[in-house]
């Protein structure tokens, strides 16, 4: 995200959304987030540096939930992207999905899983 807001930062204005702007990659049921809250909604101020923190996802989406949604049975029972072998349910939201970026899943990294609904 921080090379997306490097990209535009010629063309922010402070305070000014680039949804705003017409320039926005989000998700589309996060608009009112962008309309009414701005930035802050997510990063905690008006003016980011940095990526959202987990906490700012987990407000609105249950960790929990998403595990229940994305559980796999029998030999793919660990491939779950959001209640893993290796991380369990603590990968940051961020490592596989991006507000304001296409990303990929952090598993694809070095497995050939399917993620067929994720969202990008």
């Amino acid at each position: 995200m921080m090379a997306m807001l490097l990209a535009f930062s010629s063309t922010v204005v402070a305070g000014e959304t680039l949804v705003a702007q017409g320039k926005i990659l989000g998700r589309s049921y996060h608009q009112q987030l962008y309309t009414q809250h701005k930035c802050a909604a997510c990063h905690g101020v008006d003016k980011p540096s940095s990526r959202a923190p987990d906490n700012s996802c987990l407000k609105c989406h249950s960790v929990d939930k998403l595990a229940q949604q994305t559980a796999r049975q029998g030999d793919e029972l660990w491939q779950n992207p959001h209640n893993n072998l290796h991380y369990g349910k603590d990968v940051p939201c961020t490592e596989c999905h991006g507000e304001h970026v296409v990303k990929q899943p952090l598993c694809k990294d070095c497995h050939t899983f399917k993620f067929s609904n994720f969202k990008e």
